[in-house]
């Protein structure tokens, strides 16, 4: 008979693969779209609907989270009994890479009117 600790365990274990399976079901069956994962939006001008656009920002942000991520879980991999330090250098350069999205973010959603004000003031009347 197991006892307490090893079917606590064995239902997490259940469990997480109960959800990978079904993140991997929607995204098989289109219930999970990511057609614009890396696509962000502008504001084009006052009024408009936001344009459509290729991300960068959101391109090396998640390439950068993949890379830690599989560093981190490497780490786990070669030592399962305890949880690895995360050395200061790999969370400075993760919040420097997301600093860059939410910069990029900001700028394309929030100085649109800037960019309206600006394009106002260069056009030339005839």
């Amino acid at each position: 008979m197991p006892s307490a600790a090893e079917l606590a365990i064995w239902e997490g274990v259940i469990l997480l693969f109960g959800f990978i399976g079904v993140v991997l079901w929607k995204l098989v069956t289109g219930g999970i779209s990511l057609e614009y994962l890396l696509y962000g939006d502008a504001r084009v001008r006052r009024g408009a609907p936001p344009s459509t656009f290729f991300s960068p920002g959101r391109a090396q942000m998640l390439m950068m989270t993949v890379i830690f991520a599989g560093y981190y879980l490497l780490q786990v991999i070669q030592d399962p009994t305890h949880f690895p330090d995360v050395p200061d250098g790999v969370l400075a350069v993760l919040a420097g890479s997301h600093a860059v999205y939410l910069g990029g973010k900001a700028q394309s959603l929030y100085l649109g009117r800037a960019r309206d004000l600006i394009a106002l003031l260069n056009r030339r009347t005839p």
